[in-house]
């Protein structure tokens, strides 16, 4: 009996947010991708922060589509976490400001913390502050609409992925995550999440975040702790697309996973008072985000959610007990559901799509026995 407890308690958490995602995808369904208005908007003020740690040359192409992208009111800063001086005179060729924080590290949260404590004042002025990535580029309609409607203390926009062979599976978790979760999200009225690259704040609520960003993902920390405060994070206008060069191998997307696996641990133990909040102030929110926090990364507790659904719906058979046979393939069940989502999101064949998923569960595996080296700086992938 005492196993059964156990894989109950294991995999509640899983389930509640397998049903929470088919709810997500329902509203999602029944709400219309918001349109933007495609009227370029002048008076918006817009700082564009670029986080780069060892980049070097790589920061090129980044710098030189935010510049075309530009317009009167958008103004660009490179932020290097420690000395990189072949990115630092790529800025200058640039025309970029560039910053640094030196020592380097630990993490872009403390980076950003930096540049809110020592240039502050930089952000006086503008209406949005804007994340990206090196590696990421931006369209060069990207700015005719406003980053932030009113009323929100942040927005994340569109991210539209490029890469190949395990990038193929990167690229549409991140597309089911938006289309099918955050849309749905929006429609319940609740806050969606923040990606890191693409995301944009009111420079007030950035300040604010800021000296509490202290995990390893800061975009889902920030989602926290904006929710908590009952904040409103919304997504962009479609056309406001970020794209964003993702890893191509096993390795690479390990690497990169290494630091979300670290952040995803380490955070209900850093704020658990904001998750506590949020519980309090939006209770189904709350819990839903509670149970993303437990049951994340579907790569590695899919299979396992799967398994222990079988064992449950056996034993409820064998002895009879309806109950867990119940429980059991709800359980089971609920793998169906989300690969049915991811099905229909990717427009994939089955067989492509498994090949796809096989990759990103081995990375995931990767980033796992990475974690230690992940503890000890700020990890990232490069970019191609």
């Amino acid at each position: 009996m005492w196993w059964r407890i156990v894989l109950l308690v294991v995999t509640l958490p899983w389930t509640l947010d397998a049903a929470f995602r088919a709810v997500l995808a329902w509203m999602a369904l029944r709400q219309p991708v918001p349109e933007g208005s495609g009227e370029p908007t002048a008076d918006e003020r817009v700082l564009v922060v670029v986080p780069s740690r060892d980049e070097g040359g790589r920061v090129l192409p980044t710098l030189t589509s935010i510049l075309e992208a530009a317009r009167p009111g958008v103004e660009t800063v490179l932020l290097l976490d420690g000395p990189d001086p072949e990115a630092e005179a790529a800025a200058r060729r640039l025309g970029v400001r560039a910053l640094c924080k030196d020592p380097a590290g630990p993490t872009k949260g403390a980076a950003l913390r930096w540049l809110v404590d020592r240039h502050g004042g930089l952000l006086e002025g503008f209406d949005a502050v804007l994340i990206l990535d090196v590696g990421s580029s931006l369209g060069p309609g990207f700015f005719h609409m406003p980053l932030l409607p009113g009323g929100a203390d942040a927005a994340q926009a569109w991210l539209a992925g490029r890469g190949t062979g395990v990038g193929d599976a990167v690229i549409l978790s991140e597309r089911a995550a938006q289309r099918w979760e955050d849309l749905g999200r929006q429609a319940l009225g609740w806050s969606v999440r923040l990606r890191g690259t693409g995301s944009a704040y009111r420079p007030g609520a950035l300040a604010a975040l800021a000296p509490e960003l202290v995990t390893a993902i800061e975009d889902t920390e920030a989602s926290l702790l904006l929710a908590a405060r009952g904040g409103r994070v919304v997504l962009t206008a479609p056309g406001q697309v970020v794209e964003d060069v993702k890893p191509s191998t096993v390795g690479e997307a390990a690497r990169q996973r290494s630091r979300w696996l670290l952040g995803q641990l380490e955070l209900p133990f850093r704020h658990p008072g904001a998750l506590l909040r949020l519980v309090l102030r939006r209770p189904f929110e709350g819990l839903a985000f509670a149970a993303e926090l437990a049951s994340r990364p579907l790569s590695l507790t899919a299979p396992l959610r799967l398994g222990a659904g079988i064992v449950l719906t056996a034993a409820g058979v064998l002895q009879r007990q309806p109950g867990w046979l119940l429980y059991g393939t709800t359980v089971a069940a609920s793998l169906a559901v989300d690969a049915v989502v991811l099905r229909k999101t990717s427009g994939l064949p089955w067989g492509r799509l498994l090949r796809s998923s096989v990759g990103l569960a081995l990375s995931w595996l990767g980033a796992v026995l990475r974690l230690p080296r992940a503890a000890t700086g700020w990890v990232r992938t490069r970019r191609r």
